[in-house]
């Protein structure tokens, strides 16, 4: 018994022991620093909080565990993973534990400064700089503390006692939204987070809050918050709301809200709000577009403009339907869609209707002041890849949309649109095809009663065409540097199928023909003039009657070059054309001076083939000028030389021309078969044509400023280009010689353009009671009309200043600031200029001079003569003022001058627009101011978007 009694104490002894030691060791555990000093400072204090400024609700975070809880923990490098070995007593909160499938992923973490574990409250400590990941998720702080019973996670920053702020407050990121807070606790499981203070970015805004709650499905729940667009610390202005719910990634949906200017708020508060976010790779969100209002000065009454809805179709397209309502019964509605997709292609589209009334009650009862616009606008851009291409570049608009709808000055005043549609492709290293759609307009002459554009004309053409590339035939293997080895072949055809709202009628009169027709196949009515008729469905059927098809083919022909007397290049060519028709005419002599023409539904072709060559060289005349920079002028001489003759087509055995008796005498006449009625062997007859030429140009040689380069030169040009041309027909009848053509550019100084053209006439001209005279046969040096008479001539003076510096500032991120704008908004705002206003450019000035003058023959000259001043200048940093203006000596009066103020106000554009001078009564004077928010990205790149004065309707 009493050995018993010895073993029981001494085991009892052992045991007792084993616990102190266990005890020890845990005490330990818990106070050790693993190596590291948690007095050690980095410039800043290390504070560990002793109480959470956060609560969560069903938390025990500050509670301590009981004894029964154990746990394994193994932290192998900067891993946390918790084991199957964790017991929880009867009376722990099961919810609470921490099992081997309690979290989805692995938790990750690492410190700067220091990492404590406590295994009995089982919490892990990181000081400095730290860092955890969990998925998705990223938290940084410089204190950061995890606590696996309740699965949660705790950051706050610290205080520097040196800069006297906090430091390394927490940065929350999950995936791509970051989220900027004072205080956070994040629970891994239940995926809710509690934060104090926050700030994040959500599209083109950011928002800020001093209490958050988020929940599992990632909405936040702010107090106390602001949203705006402006990204300083302390914006310019924001919506104050006392609640805001954040819908993840999607919308803010806000309870009564102000809006806070300059730290001054708003008497004027709204009950709620709606504010929705650009989804992820989508141009925006759909929602209404809230319509602008004011009065329009010219005859339309108040309006309500710009109003719709806006539809985010997809990441690749989106579309908007406007309208625009006026007092006096104007209307208008429009289309507009933008599409892009990277790497393939990107265009816009937009189509438009407008109904204008005058509210002029005296026009409205007479009928008058009511006219019908349309737009039609597409632009469509593939990027170069593949084997075809297809781009689109279309602008279609009534003769009078400009007047009525335009806002900008070029559009007002242009009297032209062209639009185009094509497709090209490849078949292979030598096929290739091609299509276009061609419409081109002219919207006439401005009626001084009407105010508005008349006898406008429109021209449709559809072209295509097919070809094979020129081949050398003889080098096809390969060749050996032989002079026919450069012999190359091709061939081309193209037709053209067009239409247009100038009718003209085929003359067949007498006094043309020099005979009668039977059967006449014209309106009488319309012989010797041209109507022109409005473009559009009731006209359809006469205009179409009108439309023509033509069709070209030839064979292009490159022949060997030689060398004559070593500077003379021979280019010999050959060349064969063709066109096909696609009906011909037949003629029959009935009797009298009676001729009968057949229009015969049959394709047929007619064809020429010429042969020429042509003679050109170079040479070089140097004036030497002993001056203190100037070494030498050089004068480069181009002269060309070129002859093609084209033989005889107007025999029977070609079959294009008919041999016709057309009066009683036998007297005959060629007339073709396929150009119209009436038309000559003209066209087929022989021809031997010489083609000359001379081009100049003069260039200086100057010493270099220097110092250390004193036998370096530098060449300037004087002339960039002065040529005259011409061409003379061997074996015309009658004037053989053309007109002579003479061009000249250059570029004087560093920043003055000079462009000159004349056109000069060599034959003379007598009075036959027409305004401009009849042209004769006699040249005008033998007729006392002087060397040549001057049919044209024109030149323009222009010029641009602006500071060296402002071009490599151009569109430079606000100095300090991180940019925000994508690759694809950078390179739309370098692709217009004109669009935006750019403050880094101090001052910019554009002069340009044109003068035209027009002297068909004996009539009297017309003179064109007008300078445009266009230009823009920094007052100070975000004051510019632009000015656009000009003068017209011709009609004595100013051009349509306009002159806008722009203020940057960070996140605010203001601007100032007036109009002096309209230049038309339709065009009234006015004025518009504009104050509205803009996009952050626009901020940062230091540019504001351009808009002009509305002084018209536009949508």
């Amino acid at each position: 018994m009493l050995e018993l009694k010895r073993k029981a104490i001494i085991i009892s002894l052992g045991f007792v022991t084993f616990l102190l030691i266990g005890t020890m060791g845990c005490v330990q555990l818990r106070l050790g620093r693993s190596g590291k000093n948690l007095n050690k400072e980095k410039g800043t204090s290390q504070v560990v909080p002793k109480r959470d400024t956060l609560s969560m609700a069903g938390t025990t975070a500050n509670k301590s565990l009981p004894d029964t809880v154990k746990a394994a923990i193994k932290t192998p490098g900067d891993t946390l993973s918790v084991r199957d070995s964790v017991a929880i007593a009867s009376d722990s909160t099961a919810a609470d534990s921490l099992a081997k499938d309690d979290l989805e992923f692995m938790v990750k973490y690492d410190s700067e400064d220091s990492t404590i574990s406590d295994v009995v409250l089982k919490q892990v400590h990181l000081y400095g700089n730290a860092v955890v990941t969990y998925g998705t998720i990223n938290l940084k702080a410089n204190y950061i503390r995890l606590n696996w019973v309740t699965n949660e996670v705790y950051a706050v920053g610290t205080y520097d006692s040196t800069a006297k702020k906090m430091a390394g407050e927490p940065i929350f990121q999950d995936g791509a939204q970051i989220y900027n807070t004072k205080e956070i606790r994040y629970n891994f499981k239940s995926k809710r987070a509690i934060i104090q203070g926050i700030v994040t970015t959500e599209g083109d805004g950011n928002i800020r809050g001093e209490k958050v709650k988020k929940d599992a499905e990632g909405n936040f729940y702010i107090q106390h918050s602001m949203y705006t667009t402006c990204n300083l610390t302390h914006p310019h202005y924001f919506i104050n709301a006392p609640k805001i719910k954040m819908v993840n990634q999607k919308q803010v949906i806000s309870g009564p809200f102000n809006l806070v200017i300059g730290d001054v708020p708003l008497p004027i508060a709204l009950p709620f709000g709606f504010f929705p976010f650009p989804k992820k790779k989508e141009i925006g969100t759909s929602g209404i577009l809230f319509p602008t209002y004011g009065e329009e000065p010219n005859g339309r009454g108040f309006y309500l403009r710009d109003g719709g809805y806006y539809f985010a179709i997809s990441e690749y397209v989106n579309a908007a339907i406007t309208g625009q309502i006026y007092s006096s019964g104007s209307w208008g509605v429009g289309l507009a869609s933008t599409y892009s997709k990277r790497y393939q292609y990107n265009g816009n589209f937009a189509f438009r209707i407008a109904r204008n009334r005058s509210s002029d009650e005296i026009r409205q009862r007479t009928g008058e002041g009511v006219t019908n616009d349309f737009s039609l606008i597409w632009s469509h851009a593939p990027k170069a890849r593949g084997n075809s291409t297809f781009s689109a570049n279309v602008n279609i608009t009534s003769n009078s949309y400009n007047q009525t709808q335009e806002l900008s000055t070029a559009k007002y005043t242009s009297n032209v649109a062209t639009s185009s549609v094509q497709y090209t492709r490849t078949m292979g290293q030598y096929v290739r095809g091609a299509a276009s759609l061609r419409v081109n307009q002219n919207f006439g002459q401005l009626n001084s009663v009407t105010g508005r554009r008349e006898n406008g004309t429109t021209n449709v053409s559809s072209d295509f065409s097919m070809g094979v590339n020129q081949i050398a035939p003889f080098a096809m293997n390969g060749g050996r540097g032989k002079w026919y080895e450069s012999f190359r072949l091709g061939l081309d055809f193209s037709g053209a199928y067009a239409l247009s709202n100038t009718l003209s009628a085929i003359d067949t009169s007498y006094s043309r023909l020099g005979f009668k027709v039977t059967n006449l196949i014209a309106d009488t009515a319309r012989l010797g003039k041209t109507d022109i008729v409005a473009f559009n469905s009731g006209n359809f059927p006469a205009i179409f009657k009108d439309a023509q098809f033509t069709g070209r083919y030839s064979l292009p022909i490159s022949l060997p070059n030689f060398k004559l007397l070593k500077f003379i290049n021979l280019t010999p060519s050959m060349s064969l054309n063709g066109e096909v028709f696609t009906k011909q005419y037949h003629y029959t002599y009935v009797g009298g001076n009676n001729v009968r023409i057949d229009t015969i539904n049959k394709a047929g072709t007619e064809y020429s083939y010429s042969f020429g060559g042509g003679l050109n060289t170079r040479f070089y005349g140097t004036f030497f000028v002993k001056g203190r920079r100037l070494e030498a002028i050089r004068h480069t001489v181009i002269p060309s030389l070129s002859f093609s003759y084209t033989p005889d087509f107007t025999g029977d055995n070609f079959g294009f021309y008919q041999n016709v008796q057309y009066n009683i005498m036998g007297d005959t006449k060629r007339l073709s078969r396929f150009r119209g009625v009436g038309n000559t062997t003209s066209n087929g007859r022989a021809s031997s044509v010489i083609n000359f030429s001379l081009n100049n140009s003069f260039e200086m040689k100057l010493k270099s400023k220097s110092d250390t380069a004193a036998q370096q030169f530098e060449k300037v040009s004087l002339l960039d280009n002065f040529s005259l041309g011409g061409n003379y027909n061997l074996m015309a009848d009658s004037l053989n010689l053309s007109n002579i053509a003479i061009n000249a550019n250059a570029r004087i100084g560093k920043n003055l353009n000079l462009n000159f053209n004349m056109n000069l006439d060599p034959y003379a001209y007598e009075a036959n009671g027409s305004l401009s005279g009849r042209k004769v046969n006699k040249y005008a040096i033998t007729q006392g009309q002087g060397l040549a008479n001057l049919q044209n001539l024109g030149f323009t003076l222009g010029t641009n200043f602006s500071p060296k510096s402002s071009s490599s500032d151009k569109n430079k991120p606000a100095p300090g600031g991180n940019s925000t704008a994508t690759p694809e908004q950078r390179e739309f705002v370098q692709n217009n200029p004109d669009m935006y206003v750019d403050f880094n450019i101090p001052w910019n000035v554009s002069l340009n001079y044109n003068f035209g003058l027009t002297k068909p023959g004996l009539s009297a000259a017309q003179i064109i003569q007008a300078v445009q001043v266009t230009g823009d200048l920094s007052l100070s940093k975000n004051f510019k003022v632009s000015v656009n203006t000009g003068f017209d000596f011709a009609a004595f009066q100013p051009t349509i001058t306009s002159l806008t103020l722009y203020r940057d106000l960070h996140c605010w554009d203001m601007s100032f627009s007036w109009t002096p001078f309209a230049g038309s009564a339709m065009r009234a004077s006015n004025y518009s101011f504009t104050l509205k928010v803009k996009s952050s990205v626009l901020q940062d790149l230091k540019v504001t978007r351009r808009r002009s004065f509305r002084d018209l309707g536009e949508y």
